[in-house]
């Protein structure tokens, strides 16, 4: 598969290389042949925006510069978040509104998401409750922003 959008039954992206990744979803796994943060960046574009931008966005409402949440697509609240830097081959992208819980896994993280699917992520629980905490804020930002905008 070559193309791919990131949706809302999208629970992580994974990156193996600079060439391939893997996407779960609720009900399905596909193998893609490009890397995670180029799905991640055309998924941004389709939503109408870039990965940049979204990133630049959580930076502003965050202020935060590092492995920072990021919203996809702005209807659903969308929120992704990296286990690592970006950039790198192997970064996982996990869906934060998908997460039921986190569980130390050895010196690795178990991600249990809503449907009982597991995931283990090479990073500790505390840095992945971290992500969850800061997504969770970036959308509690972002509900209030419009909310505010509503009662004008």
């Amino acid at each position: 598969m070559k193309n791919y959008e990131i949706n809302d039954d999208t629970y992580a992206v994974i990156g193996e290389n600079l060439y391939k990744s893997k996407v779960i979803e609720k009900d399905y796994e596909y193998d893609l042949d490009k890397d995670a943060y180029s799905v991640m960046d055309e998924s941004c574009e389709y939503y109408g925006s870039t990965y940049k931008g979204r990133i630049k966005a959580s930076k502003k409402l965050l202020n935060c510069s590092y492995k920072l949440p990021f919203l996809v697509e702005e209807s659903t609240y969308l929120i992704f978040f990296p286990t690592k830097s970006s950039l790198e081959e192997d970064c996982i992208f996990i869906n934060s509104t998908k997460v039921k819980r986190v569980e130390k896994y050895d010196n690795k993280t178990k991600i249990i998401f809503e449907n009982d699917k597991e995931l283990v992520v090479p990073a500790s629980k505390m840095s992945m409750d971290n992500q969850i905490m800061r997504s969770t804020m970036l959308e509690s930002l972002l509900r209030k922003r419009i909310e505010a905008k509503k009662r004008g």
